[in-house]
C-alpha cells in the first residue's frame, strides 16, 4: 500500500509540476496576452487554487471525518484530470483563470494521501513514512520541470496537458479499485493561546517576508529566462526551475547538521546572506547559465532559512504552546503565499527581472535586520536565547 501512495503522490505532483512552470509562456505565446496581462493572469493562476482550497479545507475535512478519506482523495484526483483536460482547450486567459478557480475545489490530494498513509502505517514506522513522502515530494518537484521541459517542445503545451491528465487518470482508476476507505482520527488541539511577545512577532514577520519573496519570484522564472534570452529552450527553462529544489535537497542534511551545532539565529543569518547573494546575482546576470547558478544559490539558502525559523520557534516557545505557535506562523505564511505572486507581477511589469530580483535581495536584507532585532529582544529577557 505504501508503494501505491508513493507512486500516486509522485505522479500527481509531476502531472501539475510539468506544466505549471511553463504556464506564463503558454499565456503569452498561445493565448496571445501582452506582458501586463500575462503577469496578472499568472498571479491569479497561482493564488486562486490555493485560496479556494484553503477556504474549503474545513468543509472537506468534516466530510472526510464523516465518510472516510477515499472519496475526497478521489475527488481531488478526478477533478484534477478534468481541469487539466479543460486547460488544454482554453482559448483566452480569462477561461484559464476560471479553470484555476475551479481547480481550488479539487486541491488536497497530497495532504489527504499523507494522512491516509500515516493511518495505514504501523506506529513504529510513521516517522519513516513521513520522511519517505517528504523525499518523494522533493524529487517530484525537481523532476517535473525537467519532464515538462522535455515534453512541451516534443508534444506542445496543450498535448502535455492531455498527457498529464492521462497518467493521472490511470492512477485514479487504480486508487478507485485498490484503495481501502479510512476515516481520519479527529485532531485534538490544546487549549489556550500562545503568548505574544516581541521576539515572536519578529519571527512571524520574518516568516511572512520569506514566503512573500519566494512566491513573488518563483512563478515567473520562465518569463525571466526568456527576458534574459528570448531563444532559450523549454528544457533549459525547466532546469532553471528545478535547480532550486535540487540544491535544497542536496544541502538540507548538511545544513541540518550545522543548525544542530550552531545557534539557530547564526544559521538563519548565514542562509539569508546566501539568499541575498543569489538574488543579487539573478538581478544582474546577462546569461541563462549564470541565472541557473543564482537559483542554485537560492536553493541552498532555502534549505537553511525555513528550518532555522522553525528551530527558533521551537527553542523559544514553551512546550505547551508549540502547536499554537506553529499554527500562527502557518497563517502568516499563508498571507505570504497569497500576496507574493501579485507583488512579483507588479515588479516584473514595472522593471522586469532586474527590479524583481533586486527587490527580493532587499527583502532578504530586511530579514537580516529582523533577525538582529530578534536576537536583541531575546537577550533582553523576553525569551531565553
Amino acid at each position: 500500500m505504501t508503494g501505491l501512495f508513493v507512486i500516486s503522490s509522485f505522479i500527481f505532483l509531476v502531472s501539475w509540476g510539468e506544466v505549471n512552470p511553463f504556464l506564463p509562456l503558454f499565456i503569452q505565446n498561445e493565448l496571445h496576452a501582452n506582458a501586463t496581462i500575462t503577469n496578472w493572469v499568472m498571479s491569479l493562476c497561482v493564488v486562486l487554487p490555493y485560496l479556494v482550497g484553503l477556504l474549503l479545507a474545513p468543509f472537506w475535512a468534516r466530510l472526510a471525518d464523516k465518510h472516510g478519506a477515499k472519496p475526497w482523495l478521489l475527488r481531488s484526483g478526478w477533478g484534477s484530470v478534468l481541469v487539466l483536460l479543460l486547460m488544454s482547450i482554453v482559448q483566452n486567459p480569462y477561461e484559464l483563470v476560471i479553470l484555476k478557480l475551479l481547480q481550488g475545489l479539487f486541491v488536497g490530494f497530497i495532504s489527504i494521501a499523507n494522512s491516509v498513509l500515516i493511518q495505514l502505517s504501523p506506529r513504529a514506522k510513521i516517522g519513516q513514512t513521513v520522511g519517505l513522502m517528504g523525499t518523494v515530494t522533493s524529487l517530484a518537484m525537481i523532476a517535473a520541470p525537467l519532464i515538462g521541459g522535455f515534453l512541451i517542445p516534443l508534444m506542445s503545451f496543450r498535448l502535455t496537458l492531455v498527457f498529464s491528465a492521462a497518467i493521472l487518470l490511470i492512477i485514479c482508476i487504480i486508487l478507485q479499485r485498490r484503495l481501502p476507505n479510512t476515516k481520519a482520527a479527529p485532531i485534538k488541539h490544546s487549549s489556550g493561546k500562545a503568548p505574544i511577545s516581541l521576539p515572536l512577532v519578529l519571527l512571524l514577520i520574518t516568516a511572512l517576508l520569506v514566503e512573500v519573496t519566494s512566491n513573488a519570484t518563483t512563478p515567473y522564472i520562465a518569463l525571466v529566462v526568456r527576458q534574459i534570452n528570448a531563444s532559450t529552450g523549454d528544457f533549459l527553462i525547466g532546469c532553471a526551475v528545478a535547480v532550486t529544489g535540487l540544491f535544497s535537497l542536496l544541502t538540507a542534511k548538511a545544513l541540518g547538521i550545522i543548525a544542530n551545532r550552531w545557534p539557530a539565529a547564526i544559521t538563519l543569518l548565514g542562509a539569508t546572506v546566501l539568499g541575498i547573494c543569489g538574488f543579487t546575482i539573478a538581478a544582474f546576470v546577462g546569461t541563462v547559465a549564470l541565472f541557473i547558478v543564482s537559483q542554485g544559490i537560492v536553493g541552498i539558502s532555502n534549505a537553511g532559512v525555513s528550518p532555522s525559523i522553525q528551530n527558533q520557534l521551537t527553542q523559544h516557545t514553551d512546550h505547551e504552546h508549540i502547536s499554537q505557535t506553529f499554527s500562527l506562523i502557518q497563517k502568516f505564511q499563508t498571507v505570504g503565499i497569497v500576496i507574493g505572486p501579485f507583488i512579483g507581477a507588479l515588479l516584473n511589469i514595472r522593471g522586469g527581472y532586474r527590479m524583481l530580483f533586486s527587490w527580493a535581495a532587499g527583502s532578504y536584507a530586511v530579514v537580516i535586520l529582523l533577525i538582529i532585532m530578534h536576537s536583541f529582544a531575546a537577550r533582553n529577557g523576553k525569551i531565553k536565547a
